[in-house]
């Protein structure tokens, strides 16, 4: 195997013999290093290559449980290959700990790399890791420069709401969670903290139907169950406008809600009307039919309930509010 080492070290592989050469592809020396790992380590991609084409493993680990891609992480020729070409893990852990983004993140710490920096429109690569819901990408560069947990996009969101917006509930109670305990601020000032539409990280989690992440902003974490946006919406207004059923009975069963007839700020809109103007049936059933919610309500303009379903042609609701 070492006159291979030495061939792919000096860029001499492809003069050897290729029957030859595929005989050893699969072995590995003491460390469980394959020679597509040696070809790797030394960005010789004419070697990664030739190795590939003639069979060998390139998701191959050695002791470490590194493979070839954790090899070539600082080469981008060789990352390029390795993903494109030969489809490899991008998230394959190195001892269960590292995965090929994080060692790259590393390095580029390692060499000065600014993580307060943001794109044009204010997002850190902290918020960019979370905003793809890279869960151990967003614990390291949290752990390197928690500051940007803090730090706004242009549109003053921050990565916490960002998590708590994720669609998979699992990674966004852990991003949020793990965000909320590494804050350099108080607990309560990222509870309250709204960005510019008025909207608190309570309110993304209604509207993301975390419910997990709910009740433990509501009952561990303490946030305000009377939060509003700017436009005097609350949890209940925006679960009914985007017909969140589910959100609305886990309220209802936490007994959160003690006033299911709050008017917004806005139109002074009930939840109930919001409804109503969606076309959420469902929920309209249940506001009225289990909450009892109070359908003669007015809003600014006069409008019941019934009024705003029938403008907006939804009949069967008009007909249930009837």
């Amino acid at each position: 195997m070492q006159k291979y080492i030495k061939a792919i070290e000096s860029e001499n592989i492809s003069k050897v013999d290729k029957n030859e050469l595929k005989q050893v592809l699969s072995e590995k020396d003491e460390h469980g290093d394959t020679l597509l790992h040696f070809a790797s380590r030394v960005h010789n991609l004419p070697a990664i290559r030739l190795l590939v084409d003639l069979g060998a493993d390139p998701e191959a680990m050695n002791e470490h449980g590194r493979r070839p891609i954790h090899e070539a992480i600082d080469s981008v020729e060789c990352l390029s290959y390795l993903i494109k070409t030969c489809g490899v893990d991008t998230n394959a852990m190195k001892r269960g700990d590292w995965t090929p983004i994080m060692i790259a993140g590393k390095l580029l710490v390692e060499s000065g790399a600014l993580l307060k920096r943001t794109t044009r429109d204010g997002r850190t690569p902290l918020y960019l890791a979370v905003q793809e819901g890279h869960l151990e990408a967003s614990k390291f560069l949290t752990d390197q420069y928690p500051d940007a947990i803090t730090q706004a996009t242009n549109s003053g969101r921050l990565a916490i709401q960002a998590a708590a917006a994720l669609p998979s509930t699992d990674t966004a109670f852990e991003i949020t969670n793990y965000l909320l305990s590494h804050a350099t601020v108080p607990l309560s000032t990222l509870l309250s903290y709204r960005d510019n539409s008025g909207r608190n990280i309570v309110l993304d989690a209604v509207v993301a139907q975390n419910l997990p992440l709910l009740e433990y902003l509501l009952f561990k974490a303490n946030a305000n169950v009377d939060d509003a946006d700017s436009l005097g919406r609350r949890m209940v207004h925006h679960a009914a406008m985007m017909g969140h059923l589910k959100v609305l009975k886990a309220l209802n069963q936490w007994n959160t809600i003690s006033d299911w007839n709050i008017v917004d700020n806005w139109d002074h809109w009930t939840p109930l009307m919001h409804a109503a103007r969606q076309g959420h049936q469902q929920v309209v059933d249940y506001l009225i039919n289990t909450i009892h919610a109070d359908p003669t309500i007015k809003d600014k303009q006069q409008r019941t309930a019934k009024d705003i379903a029938s403008l907006w042609q939804h009949t069967a609701i008009a007909e249930l509010l009837s």
